[in-house]
């Protein structure tokens, strides 16, 4: 039976972690913390209403989702602004309200994924530093909820729901498609495998057919903005020193394929298998902004990961944008260059959430270490025995002595 106290628990602490947030990022702090939330107030198109993908003056760099909900901050915003003390105000407490209501329903999720797996929830997951320093920074934070409500759902063997969150979840950033393998290799049958994957791409791409419709120019402005934009706290830059490096994009590309394919290889169980497909993505993607350690927070808390390689990840992520606006930019350097502080943050979390994927993987039985000494043609350690005392407390070796 699920506990509802912990529930509760888990709610609060979710909404203190975002709420705190709210107030980092707000003017109502000094000095407040940068959020892409606010600088995106800077773009004429968001501060006057304009709907996004609508033309080429609105272009959001984001997928649909992503621009509903940045659409309706402003519009909500704009009609409430009288009461909130201004347009700026309102499209800010709306984004704000709205991650709070994701904030309760990720709680919520992850802890009906805890109760399905038997795991017993630690509300304090809700307070990792990327909650606080990130909930209310980009869209993330809704990111983070489909990811959870499609594994939740499929634990749950509601599959059609889960397929649904997770089309959803593609509509607002692209990353949990890599997630998609891994659901399709869990069914049982073709026919579930179809079924489950035409549900998640019919369910994403509804996102899209409208801005294809009125503004299909958007797609090759999409790819053009992307194709263009340098390495963003990638390990990788300080082997390629420069981050406008081109050809360290398909560095990171391979790795990525190379990554996944092991892990789709991999007989672990579900939530595992997935923390550690999307933390290969971060670890191969030229673009490893900090807020993307959200979607991670859900699946570390149903884990129950208690690693220092955790809490350092987490750490160092924080650092990055705390220690970002200390680095000058110039046309041939900035926070983005190696041997600034916000990349020795960015390198020094790598290297973390590497450790910590491993520290996973070895928890299912794929050690990484044995796997260099199977390969290297070197005996495995003996497993761990159990004592004479240890195992004469064990159920079995009770029932055997009665």
């Amino acid at each position: 039976m699920l506990d509802r106290r912990l529930l509760v628990a888990c709610i609060s602490s979710s909404l203190a972690g975002i709420l705190l947030s709210v107030f980092l990022h707000s003017n109502w702090s000094s000095p407040n913390l940068y959020s892409d939330i606010s600088s995106f107030w800077g773009r004429s198109w968001v501060a006057s209403g304009q709907v996004p993908y609508s033309s080429s003056a609105s272009f959001l760099e984001y997928p649909p989702v992503s621009g509903i909900v940045l659409y309706a901050s402003r519009a909500i915003g704009g009609a409430i602004s009288g009461a909130v003390g201004g347009v700026y105000s309102g499209y800010y407490t709306v984004f704000s309200v709205m991650s709070l209501g994701a904030a309760v329903v990720i709680a919520w999720s992850t802890w009906r994924l805890a109760g399905d797996l038997g795991v017993k929830l630690n509300p304090v997951y809700f307070l990792l530093p990327s909650m606080i320093i990130y909930g209310i920074y980009n869209f993330d934070l809704f990111n983070a909820l489909f990811i959870v409500l499609c594994l939740q759902f499929f634990v749950e063997k509601r599959r059609g729901w889960s397929a649904v969150f997770l089309g959803v979840a593609m509509a607002t950033k692209f990353v949990a498609a890599v997630l998609i393998p891994i659901f399709l290799l869990e069914l049982a049958t073709t026919k579930d495998r179809v079924r489950y994957f035409v549900t998640s791409a019919v369910v994403a791409g509804a996102f899209f057919v409208p801005i294809a419709i009125y503004n299909f120019g958007y797609f090759s402005q999409f790819i053009s903005y992307y194709s263009t934009w340098g390495m963003e706290d990638a390990w990788y830059v300080w082997i390629f020193g420069n981050p406008l490096y081109s050809p360290a994009k398909a560095f990171g590309f391979v790795l990525l394929v190379l990554l996944l394919v092991r892990v789709y290889t991999l007989k672990m169980p579900l939530v595992q298998r997935s923390f550690i497909a999307l933390s290969a993505y971060l670890l191969t993607t030229y673009i490893y902004a900090p807020q993307f350690n959200l979607m991670l927070v859900p699946l570390v808390a149903v884990l129950a990961i208690n690693s220092p390689s955790l809490y350092l990840m987490e750490t160092f992520n924080a650092l990055i944008i705390l220690t970002w606006f200390t680095v000058p930019q110039t046309p041939t350097s900035g926070p983005t260059y190696p041997w600034t502080l916000p990349q020795a943050m960015a390198l020094l979390r790598s290297a973390s959430l590497a450790v910590l994927s491993l520290s996973v993987a070895a928890g299912s039985g794929h050690s990484f270490v044995n796997w260099i000494r199977v390969k290297a043609g070197l005996p495995l350690p003996p497993p761990p025995q159990t004592t004479l005392d240890q195992s004469a407390s064990s159920p079995a070796a009770r029932e055997l002595s009665s």
